[in-house]
């Protein structure tokens, strides 16, 4: 099931709504299991084998960990924690990355792949992130496991996070299984980021992916300067609404639900520096390599050989974790090699460049990684580069630049000022308005938002959310 499919807006949510108000406070988390198994289940019932397996392996080590910790048993908290996490990463490993692994090194050591490798659960990268972090957070007694099975059952399959994030970390969440409220502030806000994130995917992005499937489509041998930029701009919107977006929806639905989640995404096409990019971007992910790998490697506290290693080890492992590719893996290089640059060399230098220069330089980098990211290969994402800056063709524009400039280029000048944060600014006033005229306007802009949202979904043919297949 999808948070942005007809069937889940206008029957599972508002069913979902209904049940949770109708129940009594003991029962709330009850009812809210049960619908993110039913939402789990809809697509591939076989999933809930693993993440049901996953709960309780996870379940029980949490519980020993808090256990060693309290009896100041560190030498046996330590192991269980290595055991739990290796654990854990050898099971995404072997759905996500076994047949990419076999196929590059299982020729040269003569290993044999024996068996297929079944297609892995949706979110399998999400959910192990959020059960590791509960095992560090307890075994580091920043948090205490949760004694009720069905509640920390919840904590890994909350419906609205579970397919693609945010990563909700353990000491976020647990507190607020059992002290939580729906107040009308909360369901409002929650209602109107949802509506704001469902717009973002089926009306952007979704439109977005229309012309960049089109131009990536076309031979790579004859794209234009302009063709090959503008596929490379149209996906990197396309990627950034539907992610954003998909974050909005889940986050307003923990609102809805009373659950308060942090922001996963500010406005990171207006960094200043990729340092900068990498703070709005995927803040989920970025806060849990920060905290579960940079910090425990030794963080910024090293000297500088070290640094640059953590940095490194950091990079490489984000590049991995979004799939079994050379291409992500360089790409998490690169961005690896652009942070270490700006922190060691470049800092004082970008310090003096005007600021619109350095988005403009920021915002550049960043779609040439996005290149590297959405191509099959690194021959054809360096052939597709090579394009962007005339290497190979030659040709400035053809016949389908000026097509897709000429239907295509407003959408992107919208994308361009959606990605801006002027447009949550003014619905941020309208929102926290007292005027009752400004009230009404502002309930009819999101009622005619949900309007069209409705139309694209009636009228596309369904699209799942990019960052589901991470």
């Amino acid at each position: 099931m999808s948070l942005s499919h007809l069937f889940f807006v206008f029957l599972f949510l508002p069913v979902s709504l209904i049940l949770y108000k109708a129940v009594p406070q003991k029962c709330k988390n009850i009812i809210l299991l049960l619908l993110s198994i039913i939402f789990i289940a809809w697509g591939n019932p076989s999933d809930l084998i693993l993440i049901v397996c996953s709960i309780l392996f996870n379940y029980f080590t949490a519980l020993e960990l808090g256990n060693f910790f309290e009896s100041g048993k560190k030498a046996l908290k330590n192991i269980v924690l290595f055991t739990g996490v290796a654990s854990n990463l050898l099971l995404l490993v072997f759905f996500k990355y076994w047949a990419f692994l076999w196929e590059n090194f299982g020729g040269i050591f003569g290993i044999s792949r024996g068996v297929s490798v079944p297609t892995a659960p949706v979110g399998i990268s999400f959910f192990t992130f959020s059960v590791i972090s509960c095992l560090f957070d307890v075994s580091r007694g920043k948090e205490k496991p949760v004694k009720n099975l069905l509640d920390f059952a919840l904590y890994v399959t909350f419906f609205p996070k579970v397919v693609s994030g945010p990563i909700v970390p353990y000491h976020q969440m647990v507190r607020q299984l059992n002290a939580r409220t729906v107040t009308a502030e909360s369901l409002e806000e929650g209602i109107r980021r949802f509506i704001v994130g469902l717009s973002k995917k089926v009306m952007l992005s979704n439109s977005l992916g229309i012309f960049y499937n089109a131009i990536t489509k076309l031979p790579t041998d004859s794209l234009s300067t302009v063709s090959a930029w503008l596929g490379a701009l149209f996906y990197s919107f396309m990627l950034y609404f539907d992610f954003s977006g998909y974050s909005d929806m889940a986050i307003g639905l923990g609102e809805v639900f009373g659950f308060s989640f942090s922001k996963n995404f500010d406005y990171p096409y207006i960094s200043k520096s990729m340092t900068d990019f990498w703070r709005r971007w995927h803040i989920s992910l970025g806060s849990w390599f920060r905290d579960y790998v940079y910090i425990p490697l030794g963080g910024s506290r090293c000297a500088k050989p070290r640094i640059i290693l953590n940095l490194s080890i950091v990079w490489l492992l984000t590049g991995i974790w979004h799939g079994a590719n050379w291409t992500f893996l360089v790409w998490g290089v690169y961005n690896g090699i652009l942070l270490i640059l700006e922190k060691f060399i470049l800092d004082r230098i970008l310090k003096k460049i005007p600021a619109a220069l350095r988005i403009a330089m920021t915002f550049l980098f960043t779609v040439i990684g996005w290149v590297i990211f959405f191509s099959d290969s690194l021959s054809g994402a360096l052939k597709f580069i090579g394009r962007m800056f005339g290497i190979g063709n030659g040709v400035l524009i053809d016949s389908s630049a000026l097509y897709y400039l000429s239907s295509g280029g407003i959408l992107l000048l919208i994308a361009a000022f959606g990605a801006a944060p002027i447009m949550s600014m003014l619905g941020g006033r309208l929102a926290r308005s007292n005027n009752i005229f400004v009230n009404i306007v502002s309930v009819i802009l999101f009622a005619l938002l949900l309007v069209g949202c409705t139309a694209c979904m009636i009228s596309d043919t369904y699209t799942s959310f990019l960052y589901a297949q991470f």
